[in-house]
Formats: structure tokens, C-alpha cells, sequence
């Protein structure tokens, strides 16, 4: 009998393969804005929070919830909701070297991205403003479409920022496109040593179809970045994602035999297949890049 849906707390049904590929002296806090309209077409601002670490030349910026379940052990795939929503990956710039990796889930794979790491040229300006008690310079420059204007901070000595910003004389505490749209803005700053994970991949606890649990990997699917990109831009910014988030791929119950239900930290049911989160409440793609 196959077993059709299961109640997990998810804190013991994963495992990885991880590899500590750094070790950062401090951790940056960034809250992630956009905005952007929902399935009946009203502005709403999605927000979550995101974490980067650094060492060696390697930057890593991931969701702060993967960040605390490192700090805690543990594995909430349900805390991975609001991540899975707003399509924001793990990034990890000039990992490999000279190259950018991302690892996104868009049900119902878990992807991995990699592009040529490409330096941003930045436009310094005369604007100063204060972030976060930091005393700040402003500047400019286009990336993958869109431009940034971006405040960082000398008194941070390192050339990083949010998502794939980086390369300024200093740490990014805000950056904005010149729309509006997507805003990340530093909120904390932790002198900690941290080990930079990469992940290769995950083993989940699954139903073996016979009513007992098995142990399944489930690896990455790899493309390029800009593949991917094309993928995510045919398939969220299709209107009917909106009212049906699941209208690309083979029905979960259908595909799999079963769908995990799971409770994040604030009591929300978050379902999910193999630890890909499944959206029940879809906002219109606003892409990071346009090209």
C-alpha cells in the first residue's frame, strides 16, 4: 500500500553531504524586500532575511534559516517556505574559482546553477548616508540588466555584499534596483567563526511504497545559469503560476505517491516532496536578473 501523506517535523529526516570549503570570522544579516502583486493582482512587499559569510576569497549568501539550523543542527524544511516563494537561492561567489554557484529548488528539483564569476564595475558617488550605525558611501553599476545603487561601508573591510553584489571597497549595507523593486538592506553584523558549508547533496527519509521509510538521495539537477534563468522566466512569469504554482510539472500524489507535511517555526503547514517545498501561495516572479 502506498503511503499517501505523512506528518514530519523534518528535524531528524534529512542528511548531506557537506563540505566545509571556509571559515568566516563574522556572519552579515541582510532583510530582503520586494515587491511585487498577488494571485488577484494587489501590491504586496515579500520580505525574508538572508545570511553572508566569507573566507579566502569565497562569499557565501544563503536564508538565514538554513544559517540558524546550522548554528542549532536540526533540518525545518518548512522554515524554507518563504526562500522557495521569492525563488532566492544559495549563492556562492568564486566557488569554484572563477565561478558562481547557485543552489535554488523550484519543484520539483533541487537546482544548481554555475557561470563564469563576472566582476561588477562600480560608479562611485558622492552620496553618504548612515546603515545600521555603519558611516556609508554610495555607488552605482549594472548587472545582469538591472541597476544597482548600493551604500557600503569602509568600516568593513571586505569587498562583499548581499546575493551577488559584491566588490566594492567595503561591505554593502544597502543595495536597490533603480525600479524599486528589490531591496536589501544590512540588519545585524556577527563576529563569529563559522565554517562555509557547500552542500553536494541531500539523503531524505521517503515512504517506500510498502509502508515502511527508505532512504532516498536526491541530487541536484545542473545547469548553466543563464539556462536556468530562461527555465524560471517561461515557468513563474506564466500566468497561470499564479493560480496554479504546480501547473508545469507532474501532480505531486501523482509523480511520487506522497506529499510531507511539515510545520514551520510559526505554525504554518508547509507541504513538500523530498524537502522541495511546494507554493501554496504563489506572487507574481520578479526576476534578480533580466539577462
Amino acid at each position: 500500500m502506498i503511503v499517501t501523506m505523512m506528518t514530519l517535523a523534518l528535524t531528524t529526516g534529512a542528511q548531506a553531504q557537506r563540505d566545509t570549503i571556509g571559515v568566516s570570522k563574522f556572519t552579515a544579516i541582510y532583510r530582503y524586500e520586494c515587491k511585487t502583486t498577488d494571485a488577484d493582482g494587489q501590491p504586496v512587499t515579500d520580505s525574508m532575511y538572508m545570511a553572508v559569510q566569507t573566507s579566502g576569497g569565497i562569499t557565501k549568501s544563503f536564508p538565514y534559516e538554513e544559517y540558524d539550523r546550522q548554528k542549532k543542527g536540526g533540518s525545518r524544511i518548512a522554515d524554507g517556505y518563504r526562500a522557495a516563494q521569492m525563488h532566492m537561492g544559495t549563492i556562492f561567489t568564486n566557488y569554484p574559482e572563477g565561478s558562481t554557484t547557485t543552489q535554488e529548488m523550484l519543484y520539483p528539483y533541487r537546482y544548481m546553477t554555475d557561470e563564469p564569476l563576472e566582476k561588477q564595475q562600480w560608479t562611485l558617488t558622492d552620496t553618504q548616508d548612515s546603515i545600521c550605525g555603519y558611516a556609508c558611501q554610495s555607488a552605482t553599476t549594472k548587472y545582469h540588466g538591472l541597476k544597482w545603487n548600493v551604500f557600503y561601508t569602509e568600516d568593513v573591510p571586505a569587498s562583499i555584499g548581499p546575493w551577488k553584489l559584491g566588490g566594492l571597497p567595503g561591505l554593502i549595507t544597502k543595495a536597490t534596483d533603480a525600479k524599486g523593486i528589490h531591496t536589501f538592506t544590512l540588519y545585524g553584523f556577527h563576529q563569529e567563526e563559522m565554517p562555509i558549508i557547500f552542500t553536494q547533496y541531500v539523503t531524505w527519509i521517503v515512504p517506500d511504497g510498502r509502508g515502511k521509510f527508505a532512504s532516498q538521495r536526491v541530487d541536484y539537477q545542473k545547469k548553466s545559469a543563464t539556462d536556468f534563468l530562461a527555465y524560471k522566466k517561461k515557468v513563474l512569469g506564466n500566468r497561470r503560476y499564479l493560480k496554479d504554482p504546480t501547473y508545469y510539472a507532474p501532480d505531486p500524489m501523482t509523480a511520487f505517491g506522497y506529499v510531507e507535511n511539515s510545520f514551520s517555526s510559526s505554525g504554518d503547514n508547509i507541504r513538500s516532496v523530498a524537502g522541495v517545498v511546494l507554493i501554496s501561495n504563489p506572487h507574481q516572479y520578479q526576476p534578480l536578473e533580466m539577462e
